[in-house]
């Protein structure tokens, strides 16, 4: 019986351990914030770069967060889903950024958005016009009447190319098509386009690198009487340069034009100051920064910059703010509320 007594004794005492232990191990669980970061789409470069921007965070943050890159159609999907409170974070692109803000362009119509909050500018973005080098369109304008991917559905690249083409009088002249990048360059690769959008990494996405290996590609560059047309319709946009050397193509050897268009890292307004604060200061230490850039290198130019929308009166997320001070950035005071 003191036998049996001392087993009882012994599977009791192992029994109250193990579920101390389970207990100690749910209280963990619980303790991990779990947020969402949209990417982008199949073929483009934010899929590639918010993948490696989680992935360094979760190793680096593993006790306080567990952040999951959902897949995207890109900016307008980001932002939408931001909005129905389904990411908590994402990459935008600077006019989709100012038309939710203020209820315009594709957010006409809805109620300005005005939960959202800023993080840090990421890149200027090259919009790539591509067809084949033995093609015989030379001008944006040559695009009427031809078959052209204007990007995937959810992208705001989507929404611009479609603005490029009114503003050129030849929208209900192009026979569009609505493919992700990488579909689109394989497709034009294989002769069922005549032309394709894909928007730089931030010179040229991945699809169309990998496109230019194995058959000759050239980058249509804007007309000045295009650009002026565009650039009105569409003012969030500028004519910039792709650096000799930084996209494949014909000419590949000196500067090319194209339009480029800001990207902005943005979060929920009700997103933990101390979340936001933890994953820009991990992003931004200069060894993390300099091993994601070698992924995508919107990480390397990634900072305060954000003069071009200190008019737009969207305020700096909390945590950011203190993170940039830290730093002893010069924030504009329209910024900080």
């Amino acid at each position: 019986m003191k036998s049996m007594g001392r087993r009882f004794g012994v599977y009791a005492l192992a029994g109250i351990l193990l579920i101390t232990l389970m207990a100690v191990q749910t209280a963990a669980a619980a303790e991990i914030q779990r947020y969402v970061m949209g990417s982008g789409p199949m073929g483009g470069p934010w899929r590639i770069g918010v993948g490696a921007g989680v992935q360094l965070i979760n190793e680096e943050l593993k006790d306080k967060y567990f952040f999951t890159a959902a897949a995207s159609g890109g900016s307008v999907e980001n932002t939408r889903r931001l909005v129905a409170g389904e990411y908590n974070t994402i990459w935008i692109q600077g006019g989709n950024l100012y038309e939710v803000w203020t209820g315009t362009g594709i957010f006409k119509g809805q109620k300005p958005y005005k939960d959202l909050r800023m993080l840090e500018y990421m890149i200027d973005q090259a919009l790539n016009i591509v067809v084949l080098a033995k093609s015989p369109i030379k001008t944006i304008s040559d695009l009427a009447g031809k078959r052209v991917n204007m990007g995937p559905a959810g992208s705001g690249w989507v929404d611009i190319t479609k603005t490029m083409m009114k503003a050129l009088g030849i929208e209900n002249k192009v026979k569009a098509s609505f493919l992700n990048f990488e579909a689109g360059a394989q497709a034009l690769k294989d002769g069922q386009l005549d032309a394709t959008f894909s928007p730089g990494g931030p010179f040229a996405t991945p699809a169309i690198v990998e496109i230019s290996r194995s058959v000759p590609i050239r980058l249509i560059e804007p007309q000045p009487d295009e650009a002026k047309k565009i650039v009105a319709a569409i003012p969030y946009l500028h004519v910039g340069v792709i650096p000799a050397n930084k996209a494949p193509g014909e000419n590949a050897d000196r500067d090319r034009k194209a339009f480029c268009g800001s990207v902005y890292w943005v979060a929920q307004a009700g997103m933990p100051e101390q979340v936001v604060y933890d994953v820009l200061k991990v992003t931004q230490e200069p060894k993390n920064k300099e091993l994601l850039g070698k992924v995508l290198s919107y990480w390397t130019s990634a900072g305060p910059q954000f003069d071009e929308i200190a008019s737009w009166g969207i305020p700096l997320h909390p945590g950011a703010a203190k993170f940039w001070k830290e730093q002893g950035a010069k924030i504009p005071a329209a910024l900080l509320k």
